[in-house]
């Protein structure tokens, strides 16, 4: 997947240009919540109401192809098992545009780009159909954004960035249940971006990432909301500033939450490196279980657990309460004599490997054994307490590498046309 093709790649327009909403979607794309089942962004947005030709209802798989036009078309399918690919798209729902998913059961609540509507559909025997749908649009959204998640049977969340507030709902019923005001994370002159919320026991962790794209920009610090949508209150807004943008929490057994300054994807490192300032390194935090703030004591740079090497994406996990995360790391060496990471051209190039991370006290941090040298793409999907990645591939087909958390092993476990865009469990 190139970066043009992804709009994350800022050529025809002067370097630190502002991408267009739709851009700046995709981009955010690239970084969602491996938990949060954003992996089947664009199931809801086209018109087909029927039901698909399931061949299992086991897991619902994704993929996106894109046309040189930039245009997306995704293609939705329900398989029994993994061992049954190569999959193709002959039995799956084809569907323009672009949106995002979370799942609940047998439920898949697909959210609209082109309006703030929620819309379920339920997997059955014979394919899926749609059961409900939630409008937004008295809220202040204009389309559904990419913080949301799932609670409990009865209590689903989306964030709106715009205004900033959170939208409590049920997801049983399809009604609003209240809203919680966000006006903490209003910074004038950035825009918000609140990708990956995620849920844990029963609290809605938000982050907070800003940036100026017509500046070139990132906000330097990490910043998370913890809010409870039963009570419809803020728990706690914890700030950072010894590094910068950090994305989704990974807990331990303890219940700690530990978050990646990744620099919102290593862009406050490229914007340094193309107007020849500097940076902070990306790092590692924690909140202690029930603390309201990062615990000042907890602090480890990637570059002194990596040997130099800094992240490129955010913390992901194959289950969280395990402590074990994984990111890509950034080999500066391997991008070619002719490429500097100093615009987001360099995403194209394999120059990017997996990491585990062990969240310990101190942190330990390893390559994983049979992880390929990849581009920067799609995210990868937690499925079976194992993490799905699409870590090599063509424009026309995707390789989904198997990561084990316990062995720390990438394998190649099935291919697919198009680009992986996620595979999830149906329950």
């Amino acid at each position: 997947m190139t970066s043009e093709t992804l709009g994350c790649e800022m050529g025809g327009m002067t370097k630190f240009s502002r991408p267009s909403v739709s851009t700046r979607r995709a981009i955010a794309r690239l970084a969602l919540a491996g938990s949060t089942l954003g992996a089947l962004a664009s199931f809801g947005c086209g018109g087909d109401d029927g039901a698909n030709q399931s061949t299992g209802t086991n897991y619902a798989l994704a993929s996106v192809v894109i046309d040189p036009d930039g245009n997306r078309t995704t293609y939705v399918q329900t398989i029994e098992s993994l061992d049954a690919g190569p999959f193709d798209n002959g039995s799956a729902i084809e569907l323009p545009g672009n949106g995002v998913v979370m799942t609940h059961g047998k439920d898949i609540f697909v959210g609209m780009a082109e309006e703030p509507t929620w819309v379920r559909y339920t997997a059955g025997e014979t394919g899926i159909a749609e059961t409900g749908r939630l409008s937004l649009l008295n809220t202040g959204a204009t389309y559904i954004d990419y913080g949301y998640a799932i609670v409990d049977d009865t209590t689903a969340i989306s964030v709106i960035s715009a205004v900033p507030s959170v939208v409590v709902w049920n997801p049983q019923t399809m009604e609003i249940k209240g809203e919680i005001p966000l006006p903490h994370l209003v910074r004038e002159g950035y825009e918000l971006e609140v990708w990956t919320t995620a849920e844990h026991d029963g609290l809605v962790y938000i982050p907070g990432r800003w940036a100026d794209w017509t500046g070139g920009k990132i906000f330097p610090g990490v910043s998370m909301t913890i809010v409870d949508p039963k009570t419809m209150t803020v728990v706690a807004h914890a700030e950072d500033d010894r590094c910068a943008s950090g994305g989704r929490p990974v807990f331990d057994a303890a219940g700690n939450a530990y978050v990646m300054g990744d620099g919102r994807t290593y862009s406050i490192q490229m914007f340094a490196n193309a107007s020849g300032g500097t940076a902070p390194d990306n790092c590692l935090l924690r909140i202690k279980k029930g603390a309201t703030d990062f615990d000042p004591n907890y602090f480890y740079t990637l570059p002194s657990l990596t040997g130099g090497l800094q992240s490129i994406t955010e913390l992901d996990t194959a289950a969280d309460g395990t402590g074990i995360a994984f990111a890509k790391m950034f080999y500066p060496d391997k991008l070619p004599a002719d490429v500097k990471p100093v615009d987001f051209a360099f995403w194209d190039m394999p120059a990017h490997k997996t990491w585990r991370l062990h969240l310990t006290e101190p942190p330990t941090a390893e390559e994983v054994e049979g992880a390929p040298f990849s581009t920067i793409g799609f995210k990868a999907a937690a499925v079976d307490g194992r993490l799905f990645s699409p870590e090599a591939g063509s424009p026309s087909t995707s390789d989904v590498y198997e990561i084990d958390p316990a062995a720390n092993t990438a394998t190649l476990r099935f291919q697919m046309d198009g680009y992986f865009y996620g595979i999830y469990k149906l329950e």
